[in-house]
């Protein structure tokens, strides 16, 4: 009997053994599958950084990668199976980039995204109400006397000197400083904020003269006066017919990474 119960328990754990082999080869080959399918994802949505220049102006900044992160998502998709919504994303970044080049004006946007955008100078504060309601994604370029009239301290960009600086960066939190009659690198550099350096400024005519300089990643510096409000609604109007998109300072000069939305759909 004893020899027989043996007999039965050796034949269980053979068969067992057997069973668990399969199923161990079988969960292999599925994983094995999810990584081929999360390889073959990354092979055609993986995308290199597009590096910018540096000319005598200052820096065009260029667009950084994205690539997938083959890790997480495999261990996102284990037990589950590949799902495009369960792929996750790391950022490849550029060799020139603002992080690097605090020192160094930055003039442009990358030039590989049709988008644009408008910074209003403002000088007497009667007129940036009507300008920048005419659209939300404008900025304005102020100095610190202009703060305490400011509700939305969002896309702002600052003007002045050192001291006024100190003062500036205690009301905003995330902004850029602009040359205008002074240098400004030194100083804002310090606190880790970059520098742009107008190269597009109108003073008016401004329909005209947007056509002659608008293209991708251009910044359009505006002088806040009558001439250029009156103007404003068509030229905005023109920039959008020619496939253009007006973004915030802080989307246009956003080097990190390209918009995944972009890769899915590529």
């Amino acid at each position: 009997m004893k020899s027989y119960l043996k007999y039965i328990i050796v034949i269980f754990f053979a068969l067992f053994s057997f069973y668990y082999t399969d199923k161990v080869i079988e969960l292999s080959n599925y994983n094995d599958t999810i990584l081929t399918s999360i390889n073959d994802y990354a092979s055609l949505k993986d995308t290199k950084c597009r590096e910018g220049m540096i000319n005598s102006d200052g820096i065009i900044l260029g667009l950084s990668g994205i690539n997938v992160d083959k890790n997480k998502s495999y261990s996102n998709m284990k037990g589950i199976g590949f799902k495009e919504e369960l792929i996750e994303y790391k950022k490849e970044e550029c060799i020139l980039n603002k992080d690097n080049n605090l020192d160094k004006y930055i003039v442009s946007g990358n030039k590989y995204k049709n988008n644009v955008s408008l910074v209003i100078n403002v000088i007497n504060g009667k007129y940036y109400g009507k300008m920048i309601s005419l659209n939300e994604n404008i900025n304005l370029l102020v100095n610190v006397n202009m703060i305490e009239n400011l509700e939305n301290k969002n896309n702002l960009l600052f003007k002045g000197n050192k001291e006024e600086f100190k003062i500036f960066r205690k009301s905003v939190d995330n902004f850029y400083c602009v040359k205008v009659d002074n240098d400004v690198i030194d100083f804002c550099k310090k606190y880790k904020v970059n520098s742009i350096k107008p190269i597009n400024s109108i003073e008016k005519d401004l329909l005209l003269n947007v056509k002659k300089v608008l293209e991708n990643g251009t910044i359009i510096f505006i002088d806040e006066n009558s001439y250029n409000l009156n103007e404003l609604g068509s030229t905005i109007n023109y920039i959008k017919s020619r496939g253009y998109n007006i973004v915030n300072i802080n989307q246009l000069l956003d080097w990190f990474y390209v918009d995944v939305n972009d890769i899915i759909s590529l």
